[in-house]
C-alpha cells in the first residue's frame, strides 16, 4: 500500500469581493458603498480585474465594530 499525504485546507489570505462582503455580512451592493466612503478597507491587491481584500483587515474592521481590540483604521493612513 503506498503513502498517502494530508495536506491541511488552507484558508486564502486574500479574499475577492464576493467573499470579502459575505465575510463581513454585506451584499454587494452594501459592500461596495461602505468601501467607497472609507468604512470599510478598499481592496488590498489585484488578479488581472479581479479586486482582492486582505482577511486580515476586514477582522480588524470586525474587531473595531465589536470593540474587541485594536480599534484604529490602517488602511485610512
Amino acid at each position: 500500500m503506498g503513502k498517502h499525504t494530508i495536506i491541511a485546507p488552507i484558508t486564502p489570505r486574500l479574499v475577492d469581493e464576493e467573499t470579502a462582503a459575505a465575510y463581513v455580512g454585506r451584499g454587494r451592493t452594501k459592500f461596495r458603498e461602505d468601501v467607497g466612503k472609507r468604512l470599510l478597507p478598499s481592496h488590498s491587491d489585484t488578479n488581472g480585474n479581479v479586486k482582492l481584500w486582505d482577511i486580515r483587515l476586514l477582522d480588524a474592521y470586525i474587531d473595531g465594530r465589536s470593540g474587541f481590540g485594536d480599534t484604529s483604521t490602517g488602511w485610512d493612513a
